[in-house]
């Protein structure tokens, strides 16, 4: 599941990356724009997937019930992979090649793994906003800037 935070930062890692890198130059606006047009519908797909699984995990009380609240995001990460493409994420390959790990259901694992899908929800969700709301990279760093949790 950490693969899941991981892509749901991508675009604020993307939008950081200077356009051109790789050989070819590319216009900030036209980086943006097609970040915004590649991410929007996976983080928007992401956060009812992410809060169905909290929902399952909070009613979890068992091994079987809680792998079944794995496995709704394992098929998310899954699809999320394959939307953009193979190996976008470094280890992709790897991981995808692997069965995913059956994690054992115990208080302290379901306590772990809602802290985390609170967390990534939160991330989803200031990135939703702030990619709806802004219309340049430097709009949407400024509102990622604001959206970061204080501490």
């Amino acid at each position: 599941m950490k693969w899941l935070l991981t892509t749901l930062l991508l675009p604020t890692l993307a939008l950081a990356q200077p356009p051109g890198q790789g050989g070819g130059q590319m216009d900030p606006q036209q980086h943006f724009d097609q970040s915004k047009k590649a991410m929007l519908p996976l983080i928007e797909k992401s956060i009812p997937a992410m809060q169905e699984t909290k929902s399952c995990l909070n009613q979890a009380k068992d091994q079987a019930t809680f792998q079944k609240c794995v496995e709704i995001m394992i098929a998310l990460e899954q699809e999320m992979q394959a939307k953009m493409g193979r190996g976008a994420m470094p280890g992709a390959d790897k991981a995808q090649s692997q069965p995913p790990k059956k994690i054992e259901f115990n208080e302290q694992n379901k306590q772990n793994m809602l802290k985390f899908l609170d967390q990534s929800i939160l991330v989803g969700q200031s990135l939703k906003n702030c990619f709806t709301s802004s219309q340049s990279a430097d709009q949407m760093q400024s509102c990622m800037q604001a959206a970061k949790p204080k501490q």
